[in-house]
């Protein structure tokens, strides 16, 4: 073989198998699925919204407990057929007061955002886990404040009372007390979060990250501002979105294998495909050097 020749097929041989490289690094499956919704009742299987994941059915129904009136929920959907264990829930402010600003008016900065950790008990196979905003323990959930407020606290949407003053509009033109029984003596920027969750299923890690809107990390799958913290976009309390009807604004978060912001493992075959390519690259050079 011509060494021009041979060199050409070298070339494409290891950017085939870098190319391989690359995409069994981004290579993910969707394991389950997280709604959020506020002021909530229940999402058991049948009503239209966590009745079937993946195409398998949901059966099972499990809750950490509270009261759902007036606060957040997050619905998790295990339709796989054993559990997610180890599971866990990291919360981080990202503007207003949850960002460590003042709740009085509005800014899109996090100087010293507030961070909640929490530990979550197992979920069981083809269970919806419903996980209620009520700022302490319960069915196996703890949370620990890591820095400023407490981001699960119970109806964390007024945590801060009417700081921004009665009758506040915000930047996108909403004012406080247009929501459905919203109130407008309780003004406040508290701040919206984002999300990072984390847990073991089948031996592997699964990881998830989302927020209610789709510019911090994660985003969301919806694509578009998603008020399930009760919050609008600006972090303003008691707007359109703290609407007390007990609909699902949307479907936050996919969960997928694999860590956020590790690569996965290569399958064996592409690993051995770039070995072949490397090896015969080294050949080559040394014939080369002798020549």
């Amino acid at each position: 073989m011509k060494s021009g020749l041979k060199r050409e097929l070298l070339t494409a041989t290891g950017a085939a198998a870098m190319l391989l490289l690359s995409q069994a690094a981004h290579a993910t499956t969707i394991v389950a699925t997280i709604i959020g919704a506020y002021d909530a009742s229940s999402c058991s299987a049948g009503n239209g919204y966590c009745g079937t994941e993946n195409g398998t059915t949901i059966t099972n129904y499990a809750t950490n407990g509270g009261t759902v009136a007036d606060t957040p929920s997050l619905f998790i959907l295990n339709p796989n057929s054993t559990s997610m264990t180890g599971a866990s829930l990291v919360l981080t402010g990202y503007q207003d007061f949850a960002g460590g600003n003042s709740a009085a008016s509005l800014s899109n900065t996090a100087p010293n955002a507030a961070v909640t950790d929490l530990a979550l008990p197992a979920i069981a196979p083809h269970t919806v886990y419903q996980l209620i905003w009520n700022g302490g323990s319960g069915a196996g959930v703890t949370d620990t404040v890591v820095n400023g407020a407490n981001l699960f606290a119970y109806d964390y949407d007024d945590t801060e009372g009417n700081a921004a003053g009665t009758g506040t509009t915000d930047s996108l033109g909403h004012t406080c007390g247009s929501g459905t029984g919203a109130l407008t003596t309780i003004c406040a920027y508290v701040g919206n979060f984002d999300a990072k969750f984390s847990a073991i299923l089948n031996g592997g890690p699964i990881a998830a990250n989302f927020s209610p809107d789709n510019t911090q990390d994660g985003g969301n799958v919806a694509g578009s501002f998603v008020g399930w913290e009760g919050l609008d976009a600006d972090g303003l309390s008691e707007t359109h979105a703290d609407a007390h009807t007990a609909t699902f604004p949307g479907t936050l978060a996919v969960i997928t294998t694999g860590t956020k912001g590790a690569q996965p493992t290569p399958e064996p075959g592409t690993l051995a495909l770039v070995g072949a390519a490397l090896g015969a690259l080294g050949v080559a050079r040394r014939r080369r050097k002798r020549s």
